[in-house]
């Protein structure tokens, strides 16, 4: 077979790719299939006759099959000992988290990666009953079986590791270390290639299946921005997944973000508009990598852009948040769903621009995480995790090309929705951008879940006006945490009603004055505080952490003075008029953009480098650090804070090792 060179894919795509073709790498090198239909790491998948629909339910640990005959329920297969509940205190976390499932070659057995609870559930679909359970590491996400049913490959997200599993055994054989974050995976046309995706970047990772050795990993370069900020620009995030597309030369692609790092905010009492708002900041985008290098990438401007500029980006509708993707058995289309925009879209993955008919929308629920199309090509099925049903989608070709439409109401997959009504409303405002039905953003443009991924952080930098600022978590919710923002900005989080007006352009004003809106922000409030979890810490080394424990409650080390309490953090002791803030040397006076004097919400004056101690549960999770994300590591927090948060100049290397596995184990 002889492979095309990757520059030559930039069809429609030339003008929105300022890459250069790099040489083709062998470590990349394509394999061909009988059929192009991609392989790769879903919430949702069909069995080989079309007959069964299987969905994990993230929020309900458990998994759903579905007829797809009768379009009903037949089984809803738990995974934990009971249904989640809420704790005493309110709080709502999934034991087991299901995110991805494999359906074996034979259709007899899933393969179910549980992210909370840090294994692989197997069910046996004779009897539709979990046979069993391998701890694999910590927090799992991507799961695939191979085509003889021999191995289950997981990617394992917070221990940035791929693990191989026996499945005979049903014991892990392998471990093989990547960059932070794998999330999603797709086979290599002829199998003998793993790919995974990295959730918050670089990009896309290779891996020898025999030996299950790295093969190199494809860097996603930001986008730069031009003259207008509305053109799509920025750092790729939020690569949940990963799919093949055959063709004459294998192709892999990745539904992302890409985030405006270097779009500012005026200073306040400057001259000029605030620029970071919701049209400037996310945009959509779809890329593609062949020939060991991103080739294209298409994406979506403002409506309020030249249409031609538009064009040449390759999507005319304006989504947010895609999150998944399946190609049709040709291999000609792509259908990604957009879990904030509540929608679809269509490309013809051959002239990569949206179909003429591309964009499906309502769906009929909210939130879809998954899709997968029918082996005969005829439908597709979403999984929409809000609203705990799968939409069903007809699929015909049509005199512009593919044809795609809602077939019917969605299917519900829950006999009884465990998580609370109000918690549930809040999980569809914080990953909203759907203007039709909520006043959070304009235009589909972007949501709550658009920075904070996964309700945690995005890892980049922002240029607001008050300073450089890196993304907060709102893993483990704010309660406990004292004011918010860097600098104690806000009281809470009903206070993001000002988020949603300056940054969002929505309608914060009506959230908090309008009584028919007024309970949307309620629910925004307990779904932060409540069911957003802390992360599972990665795997770590006990007798370190023992050592690292002791010498950071030491009173001569001090770390403990200020990181105290069930967050590690004194800023609870604090309040919105007289928060703790502390100056630790961690200030951008000189820098090209510097922090600055500000305000908070109620017009109190903040100094320009004074802030928060930051809580340190799920520390190992928000990388990088610092109020402007300065620091790579813990390690480097600790070097760069040396003299003035805390007293580490009498420990050692090992000392200070042993600190830092102790902060990654909380």
């Amino acid at each position: 077979m002889t492979l095309r060179p990757a520059l030559a894919f930039a069809v429609a795509a030339a003008a929105c790719s300022s890459e250069p073709a790099a040489p083709v790498d062998p470590l990349f090198a394509p394999g061909r299939t009988a059929g192009p239909v991609a392989r790769h790491t879903s919430s949702i998948a069909v069995s080989p006759d079309g007959a069964r629909v299987y969905v994990v339910n993230a929020d309900a640990d458990s998994v759903s099959v579905i007829d797809t005959a009768t379009r009903s329920l037949v089984r809803e297969i738990a995974l934990g000992a009971s249904p989640p509940a809420p704790d005493a205190t309110g709080r709502y976390a999934p034991r087991v988290q299901p995110r991805a499932l494999a359906l074996s070659p034979g259709a007899q057995r899933l393969y179910v990666s549980g992210e909370r609870a840090g294994d692989v559930s197997i069910i046996d679909l004779t009897r539709d009953a979990v046979v069993a359970r391998v701890a694999v590491c910590s927090e799992p996400a991507g799961v695939l079986v191979t085509p003889d049913e021999r191995t289950v490959f997981v990617a394992c997200s917070n221990d940035g590791a791929i693990v191989r599993v026996d499945a005979a055994r049903r014991a892990v054989t392998g471990t093989a270390p990547t960059a932070p974050k794998p999330w999603g995976l797709a086979w290599s046309g002829d199998g003998a290639t793993l790919y995974a995706s990295h959730l918050l970047g670089p990009g896309v990772s290779a891996f020898d299946v025999a030996g299950l050795r790295a093969r190199g990993t494809v860097r996603l370069a930001a986008v730069p921005r031009v003259q207008d900020p509305r053109v799509p620009n920025g750092e790729s995030r939020g690569l949940y997944d990963v799919a093949v597309r055959q063709g004459d030369a294998e192709e892999l692609w990745l539904p992302h973000l890409l985030l405006s790092t270097e779009t500012g905010q005026t200073p306040t009492g400057a001259a000029g508009v605030l620029e970071l708002n919701f049209e400037t900041t996310v945009f959509p985008a779809v890329s593609v990598v062949a020939g060991g290098a991103r080739s294209a990438y298409l994406s979506a401007a403002s409506l309020g852009v030249d249409h031609a500029v538009r064009r040449r980006l390759g999507m005319q509708s304006i989504t947010s948040g895609p999150r998944a993707m399946d190609f049709t058995p040709d291999g000609r289309y792509a259908l990604v769903v957009n879990a904030s925009s509540d929608d679809l879209v269509v490309i013809d993955a051959a002239r990569r621009v949206e179909a003429p008919l591309g964009l499906v929308r309502p769906l009929g629920g909210r939130m879809p995480e998954g899709v997968v199309v029918a082996p005969d090509g005829a439908r597709a099925y979403v999984d929409l995790r809000n609203t705990s049903s799968v939409a069903v989608l007809r699929l015909r070709a049509g005199p512009e090309g593919l044809e795609v439409s809602r077939d019917g109401d969605p299917i519900a997959r829950l006999d009884h929705d465990p998580m609370p009504a109000a918690l549930r409303l809040g999980q569809r405002v914080f990953y909203s951008a759907n203007s039709t039905e909520l006043p959070i953003t304009q235009n589909f443009w972007v949501a709550c879940a658009s920075c904070h991924v996964e309700g945690r952080s995005d890892g980049v930098l922002w240029r607001f006006k008050v300073g450089p600022r890196d993304t907060p978590s709102n893993a483990g919710g704010t309660l406990g945490t004292g004011p918010l923002l860097r600098t104690g900005m806000l009281s809470a989080v009903d206070d993001y009603w000002r988020i949603i007006t300056e940054e969002q352009g929505g309608d914060g004003e009506g959230f908090r004055d309008d009584p028919t809106l007024r309970p949307y922000l309620a629910a925004l409030r307990d779904y932060v505080n409540l069911a957003i979890p802390l992360p599972v810490p990665p795997r770590t080394d006990p007798a370190k952490v023992a050592r690292g424990r002791a010498l950071f409650n030491r009173d001569d080390v001090g770390c403990a003075r200020c990181h105290a309490g069930e967050r590690f953090t004194d800023a609870d002791r604090g309040t919105l008029a007289a928060p703790r803030l502390y100056d630790v040397g961690t200030c951008n006076a000189d820098a090209a953009w510097p922090d600055r004097p500000h305000a908070d919400a109620e017009g109190r004056p903040r100094e320009a480098c004074l802030f928060e101690t930051p809580g340190l549960r799920g520390v190992a999770d928000s990388a990088p650090y610092l109020h402007d994300g300065s620091a790579a590591t813990l390690r480097d927090v600790l070097e760069r804070t040396r003299g003035r948060m805390g007293q580490i100049d009498g420990l050692n290397e090992q000392d200070l090792d042993a600190l830092v596995e102790y902060m990654r184990s909380l």
